[in-house]
């Protein structure tokens, strides 16, 4: 036992249901994460227009953002590993339906409207992911799980286009979209051996709705913004790197090191006691220090300079998405946690399918250097704001954490120990 207090994270990997959980979670995500990258690829493939590709993307992303919360709130209301696994089957056979339009030349409108379905039915599974964690582990394991599934969201979000940009050399845009419904299926199976929980009886006794929840509208405001920053990056980098001279599928493998970045700080963060003592200050930090790091990836003049900036890029991403998971799972209602992590990366993907659509219509007028050095500015006002507003609490003699409600009807896993679970 001490060991396992020395390091949280050790006892929670010893657990076989959470390892099973971690695989099925790495197998529905990077498909999701994936998306960004293989759509701009296959709509250059299918119109010659790396932008058509990004707009496609926007529409698949902004759609999934738009439906999670009411895709959630389903999912509180019904047996929640079968309601996974039936948006994960749902999901790949949306990717093999967009697939045979690709192949069969379906004009451009067609391969939108299979876009906004894909995103429609995908659009909860990483909240109910994360609100299976419940039954999933113990009590004593939920904060390091939470914090480890934080790492899990940004590390997929950056490894999911290295991955998808690496096998594009290999197999081809089409072939990564088959590979990413055959993914989709490996976690429809390995999910059905996890426990589940079944949808309280009283509705009315579910708790107050996330949005709803004192502490967690800053954290959804703030995701949204960063969302907005981190899609549009993301976007521009295929056409940034052609300024190399190199293919845009490139992009993929060199995101790699941004991945690696924010994964070895989320890391860190998944160690760390009590994170939210300094919650404020923390997240306003890490925000300047992700603008910052967007800098050098416009300026670079050569791929040393380059790698270096993006493997610092993911440096701050995972701690802020972990100290914004911890904040949600400390205020959230537990019967309403479906709903409530489906709207956190909702926020991120509204920010991202807006982000990556206004960059594909941007890109046409600006350089994408010039277009980089103005998505900076986004995460370093944010992070000037909450600075500001730490500091204002810090002045008041307020707590300079990032608050969250205290009555345990609605913060307390054991005010809902009465959940079924199977």
């Amino acid at each position: 036992m001490a060991n396992t207090h020395a390091s949280p994270l050790r006892g929670l990997l010893r657990n076989p249901l959470f390892r099973r959980w971690a695989v099925a979670n790495l197998f529905a995500r990077l498909p999701l994460t994936m998306n960004l990258l293989a759509l701009v690829l296959v709509g250059e493939v299918a119109t010659g227009s790396l932008a058509t590709g990004a707009t496609l993307a926007g529409i698949l992303t902004f759609t999934s953002g738009v439906l999670a919360q009411p895709r959630g709130r389903q999912l509180d209301r019904t047996d929640l590993r079968a309601g996974v696994r039936r948006d994960l089957v749902l999901s790949a056979a949306a990717v093999v339906a967009f697939v045979a339009a690709v192949v069969a030349h379906a004009p451009v409108w067609t391969l939108a409207l299979l876009a906004a379905a894909q995103g429609a039915v995908s659009a909860a599974i990483l909240g109910g992911f994360r609100a299976l964690l419940v039954p999933t582990v113990p009590d004593d394991q939920i904060e390091p799980a939470n914090a480890l599934d934080a790492v899990f969201v940004e590390v997929a979000f950056v490894a999911g286009p290295a991955l998808a940009g690496g096998l594009a050399l290999l197999v081809g845009p089409v072939g990564v979209l088959g590979l990413q419904a055959a993914a989709f299926g490996v976690a429809a199976v390995l999910v059905g051996g996890l426990p589940t929980r079944q949808p309280i009886a009283d509705p009315g006794r579910a708790g107050p709705a996330p949005l709803r929840t004192r502490g967690a509208g800053s954290v959804y405001l703030l995701v949204l913004g960063v969302g907005l920053g981190l899609g549009a990056w993301e976007a521009t980098m295929p056409a940034r790197l052609e300024s190399f001279g190199m293919e845009a599928a490139a992009a993929g493998p060199l995101l790699a090191l941004t991945a690696a970045g924010s994964g070895l700080a989320g890391l860190v963060a998944a160690n760390q006691r009590d994170p939210l003592r300094r919650g404020r200050l923390l997240a306003g930090v890490l925000l300047v220090a992700f603008g910052a790091a967007i800098v050098p990836t416009a300026v670079a003049t050569n791929l040393v300079v380059l790698g270096l900036a993006l493997f610092a890029m993911g440096l701050p991403i995972a701690p802020l998405n972990a100290l914004g998971g911890l904040t949600l799972q400390r205020t959230v209602a537990v019967a309403r946690q479906a709903e409530g992590f489906s709207l956190f990366p909702a926020m991120i993907l509204i920010g991202a399918g807006a982000g990556q659509a206004l960059a594909g219509q941007v890109l046409r007028y600006l350089t994408p250097s010039e277009l980089l050095a103005a998505i900076a500015v986004v995460p370093v006002a944010l992070g000037a704001i909450v600075l500001l507003a730490a500091a204002r609490r810090r002045l008041l003699g307020m707590s300079p954490g990032v608050g969250y409600p205290h009555d345990p009807d609605v913060t307390d896993p054991a005010a809902y120990a009465g959940l079924p679970v199977a």
